[in-house]
């Protein structure tokens, strides 16, 4: 696909051969209008196709690690292929209506989070994208509850009207103690009848090669090499019909499927973590994990005068289906076992969780907004419809489990159950399972806003917002099996919640290169549920105050975020300077977590919070051909109050850190570029940090597990050395890299099934990985 697009190609803001930028910079839509980044008075990071491709950017992962106050990870919980945390400033979704708002173009796809591992957000592969912006701080006011935390926005490119153009991509690589790693795309534009009907389409795979074995638990042989690869593809096609001098429809489809066939986790005790040779020798099967959504959608645009009409009509349908091993988990629960050997008899003893989800969504927006550069007054209003289904099946198969509960009789001398109803008070449901969860979330949401700008005088401008939004949220819950104790119980809830989200700002463009702005805004999440967590948290719901065979109500929270800023390019250009500081008070806020005795989770609303911090960013061109780049975050997020527990315990004390907050965050990038032949050599490397929570953990608190530490300290180092050069109007660019020089192997979400418990996992970065690329462009 590559070299048959050589003939053809060419790229918006094309390099000259000293490694400066030829087209002026980057602009976005974070505010629903096209504007210059460096005028855009809010906190927003934009990488461009050229600069994700730089940066080696191939996942949501890698945009975070590049983005100031953006944490992206796996939560240590016992599903391995399951759940992942996004936080923006310290304000994670891990629990309810999502904190981050994620979109591709307009149509935001994020989903309640829920018990089941395979309930997590989507995220769009990275390729062939306009550009990725992150928006830092509450978005309520134009995207929504969905995005309290921040949004991120994946943009695609439109349809081409005129010229025909190409991006092509091609990757191989090789990680250290592990398989090979491979990618090719390719995206054509370009007009089926020029100036009136343009085209975009689309094609990629890519194979993630697997560093982890898969072990027999039994005989520790070596059963599968490297069985945590993942294979993914996605295809677009969008359509451009520009229909006389006032309206244009972009008719577009996005398919994208996953596969991942077993879980990047590695078992501690199996594994030589400092040589690097990491093994899984606690499952018996794969742990495998598809993922699957197409999303079509519908942009109609109508310019009357200086005032645009836009409508935005999509539907995102969404399908997983993700397996876990649970012998282990059975062994350490039911059978009171928590280190090696296995009980002999057992070897072909295979417990699995299956779970099955469903998201659809139908979202219709339609926005008004005037045109009028010249005017002091600028607005947008806009109304907004969403409806929402999310279905969550949750199946764990243990037909063994009365001979599982037996062996800690066998080995104390005592007689055997002859049921699980003399244990439970009910038998396996549908004689296979231990328990059955199928959840069934209906969200319909309507929602009316509006902003204006109004500049005072040159330069200067205030801005206010509003948005008001009825929810209306539906559960149905079936819940049955022992390990519930019910052999079949239904639960409903219905809710109703009307909010308002406003946002104030003022900003001052002091001349074309420094803008100064403050900014306080609202952002409201519906309500949710926390579905039964069962027997084996008899005692963690005892010690935290709740009914464990109960489905829980989580009420609303809301955050309130004030924020100054400026945007400042200095020495002609030379420097850039992107700062911005906020405190955010988060009320009631809603709280997922791991029960430490049980390590199944479940969402409440633990009292008061709030973030403090900062992040700058700054780039700099000193001299012609080198390109500099840092930026530092620090995020001070705690809770403010203390939350009592039954016999006048604390659960929780205030001063307490987010979890999974890393307090500082610090990225840097450089890159050398010159004339070489006809083209240009570069070298760039790329390096990010982020830091461990110093105060020790509370082992008093009944949310804790002591005998886990915090998170640890991280850091990443990138290089890539390549060769830019042209063919015609077609240009090339190939380069060599190595990601993770230094081979780093922090234990990340290290977790066992109890605090007694031997077994732990943990994930890491992938091991070092040499690679070559191709990208060409036209």
């Amino acid at each position: 696909m590559l070299f048959t697009a050589f003939p053809a190609l060419a790229q918006d803001g094309r390099r000259t051969a000293a490694g400066d930028t030829a087209s002026d910079e980057i602009v976005v839509t974070a505010t629903r209008k096209t504007t210059l980044l460096s005028r855009t008075p809010i906190a927003v990071t934009a990488k461009g196709r050229e600069e994700l491709d730089e940066q080696g950017v191939r996942s949501i992962a890698d945009i975070a690690s590049i983005t100031p106050g953006v944490s992206f990870g796996q939560s240590a919980i016992i599903y391995g292929t399951g759940q992942t945390i996004i936080s923006i400033r310290g304000v994670d979704s891990q629990s309810g209506i999502p904190t981050t708002g994620v979109y591709i173009d307009d149509t935001p796809i994020q989903t309640r989070v829920g018990v089941s591992p395979s309930l997590g957000n989507a995220y769009p592969q990275i390729f062939d994208l306009e550009r990725v912006e992150v928006l830092r701080g509450p978005q309520g006011t134009l995207f929504g509850s969905g995005s309290v935390g921040g949004a991120i926005r994946f943009i695609t490119p439109k349809p081409n009207y005129n010229d025909l153009s190409v991006y092509s991509r091609a990757e191989l690589a090789s990680t250290k103690n592990g398989s090979l790693s491979y990618e090719g795309g390719v995206a054509v534009g370009g007009p089926l009848v020029e100036d009136k009907i343009g085209l975009r389409y689309s094609l990629w795979s890519r194979h993630d090669g697997g560093y982890i074995d898969r072990l027999d638990p039994y005989t520790n042989d070596l059963v599968e090499e490297d069985s945590d690869y993942t294979n993914s593809m996605s295809a677009r096609l969008a359509l451009g019909f520009r229909l006389g001098n006032a309206l244009t429809l972009t008719p577009s489809v996005y398919y994208q499927r996953q596969y991942i066939n077993d879980n990047s986790r590695f078992e501690v005790d199996a594994s030589d973590v400092e040589e690097g040779d990491l093994r899984q020798g606690l499952n018996q099967g794969n742990e495998k994990h598809k993922d699957r959504f197409v999303l079509p959608a519908l942009k109609a645009e109508l310019e009357l005068g200086g005032v645009s009409i836009v409508s935005d009509t999509s539907y995102f349908d969404r399908r997983t289906h993700t397996i876990n091993d649970d012998t282990s988990l059975s062994y350490v629960f039911s059978g009171g076992l928590t280190g090696r050997p296995f009980p002999v008899g057992f070897e072909d003893y295979a417990p699995t969780t299956t779970s099955n989800t469903r998201q659809e969504l139908f979202t219709q927006e339609l926005r008004v907004q005037d045109n009028n550069d010249s005017s002091r007054l600028s607005w947008i209003v806009g109304l907004f419809y969403q409806k929402s289904k999310v279905l969550d099946d949750f199946r764990g198969r243990d037909e063994r489990l009365l001979d599982i509960i037996n062996l800690p009789q066998i080995a104390a001398g005592e007689p055997l159950f002859d049921s699980l109803t003399e244990v439970f008070g009910t038998e396996l449901y549908d004689g296979q399972y231990s328990v059955v969860t199928r959840n069934e979330h209906r969200d319909q949401q309507y929602a009316a806003y509006g902003q204006a700008d109004y500049e005072v005088f040159d330069g200067f401008k205030v801005t206010a917002g509003l948005r008001y939004t009825i929810a209306e949220y539906q559960f149905t819950g079936f819940n049955a099996g022992p390990v519930l104790a019910t052999d079949g119980r239904t639960d409903t809830a219905d809710t109703t919640s009307r909010t308002l989200t406003p946002k104030f700002g003022l900003s001052y463009q002091a001349d074309p290169n420094n803008l100064f702005y403050a900014s306080a805004s609202k952002g409201v999440r519906g309500p949710g549920v926390s579905p039964p967590v069962g027997a084996n948290c008899i005692a963690d719901a005892a010690a935290i105050g709740f009914d464990p065979f109960a489905t829980l109500n989580v009420e609303p929270d809301s955050i309130w975020s004030y924020e100054i800023g400026s945007k400042n390019r200095l020495f002609g250009g030379k420097l850039a300077v992107d700062a911005s500081a906020y405190r955010i008070e988060w009320s009631n806020a809603q709280t997922l977590f791991a029960l430490p005795q049980c390590t199944i989770q479940t969402a409440l609303n633990l009292g008061e919070a709030k973030i403090d911090g900062f992040d700058v960013a700054v780039s700099a061109r000193p001299f012609s051909g080198l390109r500099l780049g840092a930026s530092v975050a620090y995020i001070n997020a705690r809770y403010t109050t203390d939350i009592p527990g039954p016999n006048d315990t604390v659960v929780r004390r205030a001063g307490e850190p987010f979890p999974l907050v890393a307090p500082w965050t610090v990225q840097a990038n450089a890159e050398y570029a010159h004339r070489l032949g006809e083209g240009e050599g570069y070298a760039r490397a790329d390096f990010s940090y982020s830091s461990r929570i110093k105060k020790p953990v509370d082992v008093d608190s009944p949310l804790v597990d002591p005998t886990l530490p915090r998170p640890p300290s991280t850091s990443m180092l990138d290089i890539r050395v390549g060769h830019r050069f042209s063919v015609g109007l077609t240009e090339i660019d190939a380069s060599v890299f190595i990601n993770n020089v230094t081979d780093e192997r922090p234990l990340l979400a290290l977790f066992h099934e109890t605090p007694d418990s031997n077994f732990y996992r943990a994930g890491t970065f992938r091991p070092r990985t040499v690679g070559i690329t191709l990208t060409v462009n036209r």
